[in-house]
């Protein structure tokens, strides 16, 4: 069924995105470090087990608050896309949910749910047997 396919897309999406969204804060911090935005540290020797950052040099104020000015850009509109997906992810799966048909219920159940076939049979009011034969019939989407 496309549309359990298109809903699990969508998931997969805002995981890719929630992904690249840490990604932006880790270089945040990063580029607050290499601008010692957060004051000085005492002296402290090379930690070698930390990755090597373009020779560990400090940069600027000015270079660091551009850079920084970025990223937080990047931030504020990844917040916003995911937060813009989640709302539709919420809308889709509303939507699913009320499809007519035992064959939509069994797939929304099974899929995305992640029912067992006897919980549904159970909970439809339908034998064991022809849940199982409902569910070989749809192909199930898998990731």
């Amino acid at each position: 069924m496309d549309v359990v396919k298109s809903y699990k897309d969508l998931c997969e999406e805002i995981e890719i995105w929630k992904d690249r969204l840490k990604s932006y804060e880790v270089q945040l911090k990063s580029i607050s470090k290499l601008a010692k935005l957060d004051g000085p540290s005492d002296i402290t020797a090379i930690d070698y087990s930390k990755p090597y950052v373009d020779g560990t040099k400090q940069i600027g104020f000015e270079e660091a608050l551009e850079m920084l000015k970025k990223i937080e850009n990047h931030i504020y509109l990844h917040k916003q896309a995911i937060e813009n997906m989640e709302r539709y992810k919420k809308r889709i799966k509303e939507r699913i949910k009320n499809l007519e048909g035992i064959d939509y219920k069994v797939v929304y159940m099974r899929d995305i749910e992640g029912k067992s076939l006897v919980e549904i049979a159970e909970e439809l009011g339908y034998s064991y047997d022809y849940i199982k034969e409902i569910s070989a019939r749809n192909k199930r989407t898998h990731y």
